[in-house]
């Protein structure tokens, strides 16, 4: 083992086998990571080390501190540097690996999730932020109850500050060719838009707004799509093997890749499971089944509910963009479902999941 990991190390260095080693965890992580909760205005970059910092921080592990090396006279600073980042990089490694190893414990289709899961029960949020205005002397900021919507249904628009304010103009383009293809005026702080399927996918509103100290700009990025799938009904759940299926009805408009995301609660409002699954869909009425395994449904009565749908054709090619469906019912109740037929297994990590906390424990591996 210690010959493996050493030439590791030394050829992709701290910041390259944290990337690396996050990068393996990334491609199984839960459906809240990988699309619609960050907007472009909103996003975050975090570096390598920051992630791992938090993972090590998890776990009890000690930060990554600063390895920048500061320039000396004998270079001794540097040396010492180089000397500790094998180990620190052990330490943040073997953090990682425990955070996988628990997010291994459940299939990816299948994710026990609680009320602290914000970014999985609104999944298309949208995030208001505000800005100095007025030369900072005050804030302000534009707000819309979602970040996706869908035609025909109108897009209403508010500005939040406690100033007062005589007019706002609002003007809507296409992030992508930057032309302006709606203006609208108000006097009021609140404005609803009709909608258009004619508008595109990606816009930006900009809303000049005359205060009564003076005047300032304000903008905000949301998106409008024409669904390219409804979510017509859920068949009663059926077990299969250690899983709960749930087979799905939709009707589609446009052939792709499809990935269905809803959550799973209990008939009394609380939230069990995220699940996901993806598949092929042609055009016309299409299936497709969601599966919950057995060990996030222990302790329930057999009455399920499924909420926050994402419904999204996957891009196929570079430079495609991801399109977005419906469900017609955004709550649906299933048939009652006896549990006992489902095995008491644990759920198996696959061979590819096996190999990737392998190679996490194995570089995590003390000097």
């Amino acid at each position: 083992m210690m010959k493996l990991r050493k030439p590791i190390l030394g050829a992709l260095g701290l910041s390259g086998l944290v990337v690396l080693a996050w990068g393996l965890i990334s491609t199984e992580q839960s459906p809240a990571t990988s699309e619609t909760s960050v907007h472009p205005v909103q996003a975050v970059k975090q570096s390598p080390e920051t992630v791992a910092s938090r993972a090590a921080a998890a776990s009890g592990a000690d930060p990554i501190p600063n390895t920048t090396p500061q320039p000396s006279g004998d270079g001794s600073e540097t040396r010492q540097v180089t000397e500790r980042q094998p180990v620190q990089l052990a330490r943040q490694l073997s953090a990682i690996s425990e955070v996988y190893a628990t997010e291994v414990q459940y299939p990816s289709y299948s994710k026990p999730i609680t009320s602290q899961h914000v970014s999985y029960l609104e999944p298309n949020r949208f995030t208001v932020v505000e800005i100095p205005v007025l030369g900072g002397s005050s804030t302000a900021a534009l707000s819309l109850p979602k970040y996706r919507f869908f035609a025909p249904e109108g897009v209403t628009l508010s500005l939040q500050s406690d100033l007062a304010v005589n007019a706002i103009r609002y003007e809507f383009y296409d992030v992508n060719n930057s032309q302006r293809f709606l203006v609208k005026h108000t006097d009021q702080k609140s404005l609803l838009v009709p909608g258009n399927a004619r508008w595109p996918q990606e816009i930006r509103v900009k809303a000049t707004v005359d205060f009564d100290q003076g005047t300032d700009v304000l903008t905000a990025d949301f998106q409008y799509q024409v669904p390219v799938a409804v979510v017509l009904s859920a068949e009663a759940p059926v077990a299969q093997g250690a899983d709960m299926l749930i087979p799905l009805n939709l009707d589609v408009s446009e052939v792709g890749i499809y990935r269905i995301r809803a959550n799973l609660y209990r008939e009394d409002g609380q939230v069990i499971a995220a699940l996901s699954q993806k598949s092929r869909l042609g055009e016309g009425r299409q299936s497709l089944t969601l599966k919950a395994h057995q060990s996030v449904l222990g302790g329930t009565d057999g009455r399920y509910l499924l909420k926050n749908w994402v419904v999204e054709r996957m891009s196929g090619m570079p430079g495609e963009k991801a399109s977005f469906g419906i469900s017609q019912q955004p709550v649906m109740a299933l048939a009652p479902f006896d549990a006992s037929g489902l095995r008491r297994e644990a759920y198996t990590p696959s061979p590819q999941e096996q190999q990737r906390l392998h190679f996490l424990r194995q570089a995590g591996v003390s000097e």
